[in-house]
């Protein structure tokens, strides 16, 4: 089915003999691109390790992962409205897009073929493209050569900037459902997060927090004056918040409600960790590792605890503005 459908995609692209080193070396792949050639040659590795050691259910499972996960849920939804846009300014890009696409589904089909072999087969051959890529060119996928990976292609930074971007796509996608938004209704995200990595990782990829995420707009570390008062809060973890402008979408004194039940689950194991904390004996009989997990948790709690009170106190002035007005 994501061949099929991916099929739509790639149907005015044309591969070329030495298609992915060309992609490689040719400075248009954006993020998306280079985490889905890094996936590729992960799941190449572990595949190939997986036959070689005779673990054909582990391979099995790398290679459901591989296409569930990295090509369907991530990759395939990322490009729809790169490969849609057939504007010159984009053609870069789409072609990086439809390029790597190609490239994933072809390999993939190729890891398959040994667990799926005549289905794999058939969608290989409808691969645009095949029969025009030289002499060399297999006539079957089961003279093809079996992926393996190239290290030079794994690409760590790239899998975790898209780590931590699907985060804030998964808290944007809870907001949404939390505050039964409509799929075409988009709505304005704030997201606070640490600096460094997932601040790059988020400034680098809006327009992919956009696309999965439904949204008008994507502001990373606004000043508190800057963002509204009427926000829906989802405390991802202790480096990332995720806020969604919820104005006249939202019944507040029903917000409100959810919000004080999120915060006594917060406050009831907070509370249990400063008493055990607290207790007689904790700084002799428990070690380093275990206080610094348990102040680092403790942090955790009391921020997280923190963010909720203050989206309660903003809902609560909410109410009273509404009702004054």
């Amino acid at each position: 089915n994501a061949t099929r459908f991916a099929l739509h995609f790639v149907s005015d692209f044309q591969p070329t003999p030495n298609i992915l080193e060309e992609l490689m070396s040719s400075g248009k792949m954006a993020i998306r691109d280079k985490f889905m050639i890094s996936r590729l040659m992960a799941c190449s590795e572990t595949v190939n390790d997986c036959f070689a050691s005779y673990k054909f259910g582990d391979a099995q499972h790398a290679a459901y992962s591989y296409w569930m996960n990295d090509v369907c849920d991530v990759f395939l939804e990322l490009i729809k409205p790169v490969v849609y846009d057939k504007s010159d300014e984009n053609k870069a890009n789409r072609w990086a897009a439809q390029a790597t696409l190609w490239i994933a589904i072809e390999a993939g089909l190729r890891i398959l073929h040994p667990m799926m072999p005549f289905v794999t087969e058939e969608l290989w051959h409808r691969l645009p493209g095949r029969g025009t890529l030289g002499g060399a060119e297999p006539k079957s996928i089961m003279l093809a050569e079996f992926p393996e990976c190239n290290s030079a292609y794994r690409n760590f930074e790239c899998e975790e900037s898209m780590e931590a971007t699907m985060k804030i796509i998964r808290a944007c996608r809870s907001l949404r459902q939390q505050y039964n938004i409509g799929n075409k209704v988009l709505t304005h995200f704030f997201v606070k997060v640490a600096s460094g990595q997932p601040e790059d990782a988020a400034k680098s990829q809006t327009d992919d927090i956009k696309t999965l995420g439904k949204a008008s707009a994507v502001d990373i570390n606004l000043d508190e004056e800057s963002i509204p008062k009427s926000v829906g809060i989802v405390v991802v973890d202790e480096q990332m918040t995720v806020l969604m402008d919820i104005k006249g979408l939202v019944d507040y004194a029903a917000e409100i409600k959810k919000l004080e039940k999120q915060l006594t689950k917060t406050t009831n194991p907070m509370q249990q960790l400063e008493d055990k904390m607290a207790a007689p004996g904790y700084e002799d009989n428990v070690s380093e590792e275990v206080k610094t997990s348990n102040q680092e948790r403790l942090d955790g709690l009391k921020k997280k605890a923190t963010d909720i009170e203050e989206a309660i106190a903003n809902f609560k002035n909410l109410a009273e503005v509404e009702e004054s007005g």
